[in-house]
């Protein structure tokens, strides 16, 4: 079984251009100070570079952990205010109970999208919020 390998073969003056930069680059690698050519600055720009990712990563993790504490408060006091709104007595009193609490919540939600860099409302969501916006100055 014969085994065949690519193999690139450049045209005699690109040969002689690549070794020509090849040992350009060489002299002048070569004509640096000894302390610029020490093999220590690789390993300390790498240990910047992934402390620097560390970093970053540390920043996100610790934004999703609080946006989902956030999140958890948010539906414990949905479901807590639910609860109430089905402890009233009479189904007129629950279901407008309800409905205060859904167009609240909804608001909330809205403003909170508005307030977040970078997000943009949707038109529906504009035209839900103006519309909340004409119901609360009644």
């Amino acid at each position: 079984m014969d085994n065949k390998f690519p193999t690139f073969n450049l045209p005699d003056a690109e040969a002689r251009s690549f070794t020509g930069r090849q040992r350009e680059l060489q002299l002048w690698w070569d004509g640096l100070p000894a302390g610029v050519r020490s093999p220590v600055w690789p390993g300390m720009l790498a240990t910047l570079i992934i402390v620097g990712l560390l970093l970053a990563f540390h920043q996100v993790v610790r934004g999703a952990v609080q946006q989902s504490e956030l999140r958890l408060k948010a539906t414990a006091m949905y479901s807590e205010a639910t609860w109430r709104c089905n402890t009233l007595r009479g189904p007129s009193a629950v279901e407008s109970c309800l409905l205060q609490l859904k167009a609240q919540a909804e608001s909330n939600a809205l403003r909170q999208a508005q307030n977040t860099p970078g997000a943009h409302p949707s038109n529906v969501q504009a035209v839900m919020m103006t519309n909340l916006d004409l119901l609360s100055n009644r």
